[in-house]
């Protein structure tokens, strides 16, 4: 056997070991977290499933997203409204949900690839702000800037879905599922197309890969992996607003992704499980967290240049 093949196998191989571990070491140490820090711990699981959705944009495609937030509170939204009208219905809201934001984030970034590099992120940032104005806008059906309650939790296999440990394996088993979908798709023919896509684009479409199909798709499955994990999320709190699903979600994630390097699946996680559950802790920064996490961004930018420069030295 050719030793690609066997590299690829091995490099598979590694990576569902390292994302098996996470999970499993996740759903062991659920049932031993006190119930006050389980509320915290689900929305760090909500904010790591929206940067591995992120991972399939610019991790596999290179597609930089401003719209991972959007994509949550538009699953969020939906659920919660359908719901109302279908409170049984939650399996296949939840299909429909996903395929709809699938479908949203395909048809958002097939044509601004076919335009070039940098429109794509200049769209998704419109896609948040317009997001925001319309939850806020439409407050007959949204709340608006108040927000809504919710009152209808998720019905699987026909129990409802209620409590923060229910709540936390239903994120995990999310998670898991998402993990399982990235390693899959960049160890198959189509992942290694978006990875060809991403380091030389020429080089691809000599191949005969069309790169905005490719990248769009996988675009796609990040914006469905979000929406999954809002429609999950909305019932949790029992209620939704607007500003939980702001710019500020988009930046965060990709704070996040950079810190635990595009591509990676396991690093980014435990970097939001980590860092946020110290500044979870860190009451003392008050407002100043996001200047904090800015901070954050910076030195994840600045670290590998600094680390080059200290090898070369």
């Amino acid at each position: 056997m050719p030793a690609q093949p066997k590299a690829i196998k091995r490099a598979a191989s590694l990576g569902l070991k390292h994302c098996a571990l996470l999970v499993l070491t996740l759903a062991v140490l659920g049932p031993f977290v006190p119930d006050y820090e389980l509320l915290g711990l689900n929305q760090h699981l909500l904010l790591a499933l929206n940067v591995l959705a992120l991972n399939f944009c610019l991790g596999l495609g290179g597609q930089a997203s401003l719209a991972q937030g959007a994509f949550c509170g538009l699953g969020a939204y939906f659920s919660v409204l359908a719901h109302q009208a279908w409170p049984e219905a939650s399996p296949l809201i939840l299909a429909c949900v996903a395929l709809s934001a699938w479908g949203i984030g395909f048809g958002l970034s097939y044509p601004m690839e076919k335009l070039g590099e940098g429109f794509l992120a200049m769209a998704t940032l419109g896609l948040s702000l317009i997001f925001t104005n319309l939850a806020v806008s439409l407050s007959s059906i949204t709340g608006g800037p108040d927000g809504m309650l919710v009152t209808t939790p998720l019905s699987i296999l026909g129990l409802n879905l209620r409590g923060d440990i229910a709540h936390y394996y239903v994120f995990l088993a999310l998670l898991a599922g998402g993990l399982y979908l990235f390693l899959a798709l960049r160890h198959s023919r189509l992942g290694r197309a978006l990875l060809a896509c991403k380091s030389d684009p020429m080089a691809a479409a000599a191949c005969g890969i069309r790169r905005p199909a490719v990248r769009s798709l996988s675009f796609g499955l990040g914006a469905a992996l979000s929406a999954l994990a809002g429609a999950v999320y909305a019932p949790y709190g029992g209620f939704i607003s607007p500003g939980e699903f702001d710019l500020e979600l988009s930046l965060k994630t990709l704070l996040y992704l950079v810190i635990g390097g595009p591509g990676n699946p396991v690093r980014p996680i435990l970097a939001v499980l980590g860092l946020e559950s110290l500044l979870s802790h860190a009451h003392f920064l008050g407002d100043t967290r996001t200047l904090f996490h800015g901070l954050l961004l910076g030195a994840a930018l600045l670290a590998p240049v600094a680390w080059k420069r200290l090898r070369k030295k």
